[in-house]
């Protein structure tokens, strides 16, 4: 399509204008708006198409040039581009952060030239479209797994892309919903730390000595076989068998693991979490959750105070419901309820997975008498609890937990306790 003084492909403004809700780009389309497309096709292609001479708007041409030449000489822009390229949302998102910025006004002259101000001001603006993109993408990770109510198609626990249209209705209940924004950044960005954690992962490998066989590998050759390189007239002999596979070498079997069972968490709201520690606590059980879908676990999310006040079981492939996010925190804090609940839906999963695995997640401690039972029902079931412990000194869950992990800093996961959650 003929914009300002390059060619666009229509898709791509269809692609624009989807990204920010807008109408279908037309012939009638303001200067601003049409300037619009093509700094969108920059940042979604990378490139742009030029129009011949005569086809460019004469009233807006050294105008245009002068932005888009600004554009192309400042590194921040260039970056910019490399963010967003392929991604119409992010490009849509980057585009509307750029223009809320620069507030770019059509000249009144013909051949009026750009600000001179214009270089200083799309730097500054690129800082912050930036930031919007990185913003989008975490907050969009950090509820992938979750189904938004009034906002079809925002789950992608199966792995499935959002559609434009959920992602810009999610975007604008973000805008106005600070507390979910901030447990969606604060999911992406936990989410990023059990991605490296999953990458330090050490594979299994074979590892026992299980018989002898015939073959070359050097590092598993029998001391008989390795004498031979001593005596002059047996090393000639034992380089030929190296290469007809002959040597006899120790067999290696691996002893695979049997898959994990499900993963429950058990949240505490109480009213001594509300605020900060509620917004980490559900974040990491988000984090958690997208660990269990990557692995193919059933999830239960156990939130209790007093009592058990909310539960939910997703099973592989399913999201979360919304509801999980808005539990409210308040009265007090009663351990063993939520111990045996989340026991009690470990011992209901039938399958031939191992390894289950309770989290829980509290900021205070309670009555420990029933601790002793509940441990040996979870010695039973083959189940491991690992406390996060928030502000909270290590002896008030040591009877309830094999492993605790103190939480000092609610901006991130500490290194101990993510290798425990993510790693292990």
């Amino acid at each position: 399509m003929k914009r300002v003084i390059y060619d666009v492909p229509r898709w791509h403004c269809y692609l624009h204008r989807d990204a920010r809700g807008l109408e279908v780009a037309g012939d009638r389309d303001g200067p601003i708006t049409k300037f619009e497309d093509e700094v969108f096709d920059r940042l979604y292609s990378g490139e742009l198409t030029r129009l011949p001479a005569r086809q460019q708007d004469p009233k807006l041409k050294t105008w245009a040039e002068g932005v888009h030449k600004a554009c192309e000489e400042l590194p921040p822009f260039t970056r910019l581009v490399n963010e967003c390229q392929g991604d119409a949302m992010a490009s849509g998102t980057a585009l509307e952060s750029l223009m809320a910025v620069l507030k770019l006004q059509v000249p009144s002259e013909p051949d009026q030239k750009a600000p001179d101000t214009i270089r200083r001001s799309i730097g500054s603006a690129c800082e912050k479209a930036s930031k919007a993109v990185d913003e989008l993408r975490d907050t969009l990770e950090g509820l992938a797994e979750v189904g938004m109510a009034g906002t079809p198609g925002t789950s992608t626990a199966t792995g499935g892309q959002l559609s434009t249209k959920a992602i810009r209705s999610l975007a604008a209940r973000l805008k106005s919903d600070t507390r979910l924004k901030q447990i969606a950044l604060l999911a992406g960005r936990f989410k990023r730390i059990a991605a490296s954690k999953r990458r330090q992962k050490l594979k299994h490998g074979a590892d026992e000595i299980s018989d002898i066989e015939q073959g070359a590998d050097l590092g598993r050759l029998l001391p008989s076989e390795l004498m031979q390189l001593t005596q002059r007239t047996r090393r000639l002999l034992l380089l030929k068998n190296l290469l007809e596979r002959q040597c006899l070498q120790y067999q290696l079997i691996g002893n695979q693991p049997l898959g994990k069972g499900p993963l429950v968490v058990l949240l505490d709201k109480s009213g001594s979490m509300d605020g900060p520690r509620d917004l980490w606590a559900t974040a990491l059980a988000l984090a958690l959750l997208d660990q269990a879908q990557r692995e193919r676990r059933p999830f239960a999310l156990v939130a209790f105070d007093y009592r058990v006040k909310f539960e939910a079981v997703v099973k592989p492939g399913e999201p979360l419901p919304e509801a999980a996010l808005f539990t409210a925190c308040a009265g007090g804090t009663e351990i063993a309820d939520a111990v045996a609940r989340g026991l009690e839906l470990v011992s209901q999963y039938q399958g031939p997975l191992k390894k289950a695995d309770l989290v829980l997640i509290t900021d205070g401690g309670s009555d420990a008498a029933m601790a002793p039972n509940l441990r040996a029902q979870a010695l039973e079931l083959g189940v491991t609890v690992l406390g996060l412990g928030i502000g909270v000194e290590r002896e008030w869950l040591a009877p309830w937990c094999d492993d605790i992990q103190v939480v000092t800093d609610l901006n991130t996961i500490n290194d101990e306790a993510a290798t425990k959650l993510f790693a292990a």
